[in-house]
């Protein structure tokens, strides 16, 4: 029986040591785990699991030992799951060692604190157990995820959702996309630890419940997956995917830009039979006006072969104020109608914020950081097909993404320098959110990197066809356009935000017990 004026602790937790230092290392080796479900490796099961020690974590009725936990499984998860960042930052970012550290630490402990705010605030919701693990506790999950992918700009790498694009929960993408995945994983991992609590209290006839739970999702996913939310729309398109594949150290350098310009070209010139060819992110190695003779060739050839050419590119225009402005762009040529300018910029990898006070690192950031964004979310016109154009990390954002969807874009291209990533995971872990924004929109996807990964993916987010990693090339590959709407295209338009923000305010308004309650529920027992 519990003594007046203590507090109880009706989960699976037992206060005396050593059991709250077990759960502090499970907390920090399944957050170091749980990057395993992410490409390249594609573990997604992970996902299922890696959440319990964190769930569980919330079940302590002490604040600091909550957030000390969910610090922990955040260090494990961002700082295994960064890691490519500090070689980028070291090596292309030509960052001195010791303040590159620094920063990729902050970065990952910046992370780590939506997992830590996750168990605090978790601690603070009460309610029934199957309500907490069940809904209440999914739902803060995602919402804590949908704010780090909104705050400062954005930085949803490795949300859980993502890692689930080759498994059976595959189809929850195009149903309520990678934030509402993200939920339903997180119930997931809820509906276990209802199940373990039942088991370790000897109540095995409420074992089946949670376990014909996630059952159901994982039957309900790969129902949703089989089904065809669009349509082919006009006749396929034969597309061919440029690899360039020029390391980043000679990119820029003046002596190799003449090699640089003939491989594209050579490159190009075999290809002009397809209907539709891509080059990779800035694969110009100059300013678009500096190279406007060698684009007006490539525009002529390209129209004389009926060929739409998609060339990425740096770009300046004279603003009113008769100050250049430098945009990241692609540029239609042949018989492609319009272009594109990025919208949303890279951090100090293509800006810097708050530029007066950290002046010092522009030095660090290709040209000087001084890129502005775009505003265009027109699709572009391709030989009879329309698309949803992305640059670089915008393919993170799958609003972002939806929006030119949202306009007819009948298929998705994504052009991105991935050199900067090295050989590392990170090319990879980029490469994965292509294919899952093709999954929850029901539309190809055409991705051209540098230095790779370059793939064609159909509307399912398979592969069809690609090019090793840094070697030139190019990919052919027959695609087919679609028409049609998943349902996540209508939530993308914001409601899975604003769904997720009522129902958090709503279910805190009913269990919310704030700071220093106990973590028992009124409908559970105190023996």
């Amino acid at each position: 029986m519990v003594k007046p004026g203590s507090r109880s602790n009706p989960g699976m937790i037992p206060q005396s040591t050593p059991f709250p230092r077990v759960l502090d290392a499970l907390c920090l080796i399944t957050g170091a785990l749980l990057p395993l479900a992410f490409a390249p490796w594609q573990w997604y099961f992970l996902a299922w699991l890696g959440l319990i020690p964190l769930l569980l974590a919330t079940e302590d009725p002490n604040g600091g030992r909550r957030f000390r936990r969910g610090l922990l499984f955040g260090a494990g998860f961002f700082g295994l799951g960064l890691h490519w960042l500090l070689p980028t930052i070291t090596t292309f970012g030509q960052m001195p060692l010791p303040l590159a550290v620094p920063t990729w630490i902050l970065l990952a402990a910046y992370c780590a604190l939506y997992p830590a705010l996750f168990t605090l605030f978790g601690g603070w919701l009460g309610g029934p157990a199957a309500l907490r693990f069940g809904l209440t506790l999914p739902l803060l999950w995602g919402g804590l995820e949908m704010l780090r992918g909104a705050a400062f700009t954005g930085f949803p790498w490795l949300s859980l959702g993502d890692s689930q694009v080759d498994g059976p929960m595959a189809g929850w993408l195009a149903a309520v996309g990678r934030s509402g995945t993200g939920v339903l994983l997180a119930g997931f991992n809820g509906g276990l630890v209802l199940a373990l609590r039942a088991a370790t209290r000897k109540r095995t006839s409420r074992v089946p419940i949670p376990v014909v739970g996630v059952g159901g999702l994982l039957v309900a996913g790969a129902a949703l997956g089989a089904y065809p939310w669009t349509q082919p729309s006009g006749q396929p398109l034969e597309a061919a995917l440029v690899q360039g594949s020029v390391p980043q150290r000679l990119k820029w350098d003046p002596d190799q830009r003449a090699t640089i310009l003939d491989r594209y070209r050579r490159l190009t010139s075999r290809s002009l039979d397809a209907d539709l060819v891509i080059w990779p992110e800035s694969a110009l190695p100059v300013f678009a006006d500096q190279g406007q003779a060698y684009l007006d060739r490539l525009d002529r050839a390209a129209r004389e072969r009926g060929s739409a050419l998609l060339v990425g590119a740096p770009e300046r225009a004279r603003g009113e104020d008769g100050r250049n402005r430098q945009f990241n762009a692609v540029l239609g040529l042949g018989t492609a109608s319009g272009g594109y300018r990025k919208r949303h910029l890279v951090p100090f990898g293509e800006y810097v914020p708050l530029r007066s006070v950290l002046f010092f690192a522009e030095r660090f950031v290709p040209g000087g950081g001084r890129f502005v964004p775009g505003s265009n979310t027109d699709p572009l016109r391709v030989n009879g097909a329309t698309a949803g154009v992305s640059i670089c990390y915008e393919d993170a954002f799958p609003r972002e993404t939806a929006t030119p969807v949202r306009k007819g874009a009948d298929l998705l291209i994504n052009v991105t320098n991935d050199a900067w990533f090295g050989r590392t995971i990170g090319p990879g872990q980029h490469a994965q959110l292509a294919r899952a924004r093709a999954r929850e929109l029901g539309r190809p996807v055409l991705r051209v990197a540098n230095t790779g990964l370059t793939f064609a993916a159909d509307h399912r987010g398979r592969t069809l066809e690609s090019i090793p990693p840094d070697e030139p090339g190019v990919a052919r590959v027959r695609i087919q356009p679609r028409t049609g709407a998943t349902p996540y295209q209508a939530l993308s338009a914001g409601w899975i935000p604003g769904f997720v923000g009522i129902a958090l305010l709503g279910l805190a308004a009913g269990t919310w017990r704030g700071p220093g309650a106990g973590s028992a529920s009124p409908a559970e027992p105190r023996t």
